[in-house]
């Protein structure tokens, strides 16, 4: 092959990795579903939990996908019970003061 033909083809290749620390955790299967389920496209494990636990209190929005229609509402309809009962107790208590 006459010389002005050959090319040289050099790589160099660059992996910079920020060390940070890390922890290895256990998590019983339905909580690393649960988890799963919470992150977001792109982001990591780490992310989804400091995401859920960096507010003041999680948002529903956080658990969306983790229940069925019926089960959501079976789940809401659960609360609004207690909170009934909630009221009717806290009623009581009130009543018993007097």
């Amino acid at each position: 092959m006459p010389a002005e033909r050959r090319t040289k083809v050099t790589s160099t290749s660059t992996d910079i990795h920020r060390c940070m620390g890390s922890k290895t955790i256990s998590l019983e299967s339905t909580a690393y579903l649960k988890l799963k389920a919470a992150k977001r496209q792109g982001e990591s494990f780490s992310d989804v939990v400091k995401r859920i636990l960096e507010r003041k209190e999680p948002s529903f929005s956080d658990f969306r996908g983790l229940l069925d229609r019926k089960a959501a509402d079976e789940l809401a309809e659960a609360i609004a019970k207690m909170r009934v009962e909630d009221v009717r107790d806290q009623e009581k208590r009130l009543r018993a003061r007097r």
